[in-house]
């Protein structure tokens, strides 16, 4: 089962973006999750990648802006490219298939 629920804050500005001559939509974006370091007892931040297609990514961008907070439901994905210089990277994304608004209605734009 491939199936991730995580809450956080949106780190920037999102953007609409469309393939395939204007017919489809997406948006990439990253959320920061807190949590408490252990050794320090300190809050952290883990910053996830986030992909979001079609209807949902034209909502989510339609409504969100940075530091708006929201709850993702959706699947990892990993996948492998070259980069400039001949070498693999890897990159591992959460594919949001649901959201939830966490902010109340004056926050959100």
């Amino acid at each position: 089962m491939n199936t991730v629920s995580i809450i956080g804050r949106i780190t920037r500005d999102l953007e609409l973006k469309s393939f395939n001559e204007g017919k489809g939509f997406y948006t990439r974006f990253t959320i920061a999750i807190n949590r408490v370091s252990h050794k320090e007892l300190q809050p952290e931040a883990d910053f996830i990648n986030i992909v979001a297609w079609s209807g949902l990514a034209e909502t989510i961008c339609k409504h969100l802006k940075k530091g708006s907070q929201l709850a993702i439901t959706g699947r990892l994905s990993s996948s492998s490219y070259l980069d400039k210089d001949g070498n693999k990277r890897y990159s591992t994304e959460v594919v949001a298939e649901d959201f939830k608004f966490l902010d109340n209605k004056q926050q959100v734009v």
